[in-house]
């Protein structure tokens, strides 16, 4: 197969998807097809087609999505009447923004960084797929600790956690716009990977549905 067919595959299998597809997707659809053209070129190739159209391929969530143009987003909102409602709230973002630079993490340590309770922010956060159960912490009442997920990549257009922006430049980028700044002046340390496995536990779905369904009324009823 040339590579001019495998790019108008991969074209419209990007046009009939709503989500980011990985390398490794495309290769498992295109099977022996592939084997004599190289796929990452032929992805390259295809994305600067797409720097003279009106759309664009962009990496996002370790894969490709064929998306609108930012310049054009004021129109397709316009036609599309998003509704503001869906988005994530201050607190929710100021959680979100915690959660990013210092997981994983618990929910205890989560508010006392806020000094609010964040059962129902997290709850929330859970619901909308941003974060997800990373484990247990192993200290006494082994709390459950929270991870960003793909979704949250796919909510703001990153590759994977290394775009994330600096904690220095964390004001300038679009994240820092939508997250209060007094949250980007807290101390937020690094963990590596070897102090994260000695300190978390695995823990299952229904775990975290029961505790979390526990926490949110607990503080309803105080």
């Amino acid at each position: 197969m040339e590579s001019e067919e495998i790019k108008a595959i991969i074209e419209n299998v990007l046009l009939a998807v709503d989500q980011p597809i990985s390398e490794t997707q495309f290769k498992n659809l295109l099977g022996s097809a592939i084997n004599k053209v190289a796929l990452k070129p032929v992805l390259e190739e295809l994305i600067e087609d797409y720097n003279s159209r009106n759309l664009q391929i962009v990496q996002v969530a370790e894969g490709y999505q064929l998306c609108t143009r930012h310049d054009y987003s004021e129109w397709v909102r316009k036609f599309l009447k998003f509704d503001k409602t869906t988005k994530l709230s201050q607190p929710s973002l100021d959680t979100l923004a915690i959660i990013a630079y210092k997981q994983p993490l618990t929910k205890a340590e989560v508010e006392e960084i806020r000094g609010v309770d964040s059962s129902g922010v997290v709850k929330t956060l859970l619901e909308k797929k941003v974060i997800s159960p990373g484990g247990r912490k192993k200290v006494p009442g082994r709390p459950i600790m929270y991870r960003t997920t793909r979704k949250f990549l796919e909510y703001f257009g990153l590759r994977d956690l290394s775009d994330l922006p600096t904690l220095e430049d964390f004001k300038e980028s679009a994240l820092g716009d939508q997250v209060h700044s007094d949250q980007t002046t807290l101390p937020f340390d690094e963990l590596s990977g070897n102090d994260v496995e000695e300190m978390v536990d695995t823990v299952s779905e229904s775990e975290i549905q029961s505790k979390d369904s526990t926490d949110v009324n607990s503080s309803n009823g105080s």
